[in-house]
């Protein structure tokens, strides 16, 4: 899954006014020459000419639904009074130019900037426009604006391997099928969470684990992957023949979190969890990384709604004859021994899919 996008093309005004239409612009001018700090960064004024309103807005492509915010900074220059008045108002509208979040902003830092965040819903997919409109006395000395900033990670993204190639997660259905360790495999149920930034906020273990690009050797995931917490990869290293006496185990993400480049997201404003489950459990590969399947045992069961349950149980009924009626896919160490695994792969400086053999590459 790639990391988080800023949609808002030149927020920082590097450009000048590139990317952003409207009246009376001002993006010529460098911070300094407002804040008298030396500055060489170029920002945007709110107010260009006497007489005149500025508009400054820019439109974005939202490709699905999600909650974001819109960030950046403002400030008034110097001479400017902190009860001056002097701001703006920002409006998001979508296509039909109704306006679906706005915020007046009346900055009171004088020389210097204020952060702001303006949450977003943005509930489908569609264009976008980011309007900045300015407010106060019409002088020609007005609010000063910068690193405007918008990221969106699309969720669900995540890319599956299958025999025709690459499937976002989000994509897959009942009967599709996936590569597996094994082979191939038909997908037999499919589950999805969203996970909003509201959900997070109430229950923090929500949160998504990151893996960065290459962080699990040679070079897996292929790009950025998100995945629950308790979601296992596979960890295939020596310290796991001398552990356990097997070469790959399986190790939840978020005990992985004690190696580089593998951390608690805490940036993601939304996020779908994809559930594949097969007729067993499977190893399949999530952006090119070896990752678990569904596994029916009762932790996983217990995350599931009541509804998911009833399907399942509809596929497989023999889902209450007990856990070993599904075999784990590889060994699942205790949750003890696999902080021991990070420990001892980060200790003597291992990537946790150094001995991943070529055919599992392949």
């Amino acid at each position: 899954m790639p990391p988080p996008t800023n949609i808002i093309f030149n927020g920082t005004f590097d450009l000048r006014g590139a990317g952003w239409s409207g009246t009376d612009l001002e993006t010529s001018h460098t911070e300094s020459a407002y804040f008298g700090n030396g500055s060489t960064n170029r920002v945007a004024e709110m107010d260009g000419q006497r007489g005149q309103t500025t508009i400054m807005q820019q439109v974005v492509a939202i490709g699905a639904p999600i909650q974001t915010e819109l960030t950046f900074v403002a400030g008034l220059r110097n001479g400017l009074s902190r009860n001056a008045g002097e701001g703006f108002r920002v409006d998001i509208l979508d296509s039909d130019g109704v306006v679906i979040a706005t915020s007046t902003i009346l900055p009171t830092t004088v020389g210097s900037y204020t952060s702001y965040s303006i949450p977003v819903n943005f509930t489908t997919a569609g264009d976008y426009t980011v309007r900045f409109t300015e407010l106060g006395r019409n002088d020609s000395t007005g609010a000063i604006v910068d690193n405007i900033s918008m990221l969106v990670c699309f969720a669900g993204q995540t890319v599956i391997d299958t025999p025709t190639g690459g499937k976002p997660a989000i994509d897959v259905q009942i009967g599709d099928l996936v590569t597996t360790e094994s082979g191939t495999a038909q997908v037999r149920w499919v589950g999805r969470r969203r996970v909003t930034a509201a959900d997070m906020a109430a229950n923090d273990k929500l949160r998504p684990v990151r893996i960065c690009a290459g962080a699990l050797g040679r070079g897996l995931p292929r790009a950025d992957l998100r995945v629950s917490r308790q979601h296992r990869m596979l960890v295939s290293s020596p310290i796991c023949q001398r552990m356990f006496g097997h070469s790959d185990i399986l190790v939840s993400a978020l005990k992985l979190t004690a190696l580089p480049g593998i951390y608690i997201d805490d940036q993601v404003s939304q996020i779908d969890y994809v559930h594949l489950l097969f007729d067993q459990h499977e190893v399949v590969f999530a952006e090119g990384a070896p990752s678990e399947s569904l596994l029916l045992h009762a932790e996983a069961l217990s995350a599931l709604s009541p509804e998911a349950l009833e399907e399942i149980r509809l596929i497989f009924p023999e889902i209450d004859a007990g856990p070993d009626r599904f075999p784990r896919a590889k060994l699942i160490p205790k949750g003890s021994q696999q902080t021991r695994v990070a420990e001892r792969m980060l200790r003597n400086d291992r990537s946790p899919l150094e001995a991943l053999s070529c055919p599992k590459l392949c």
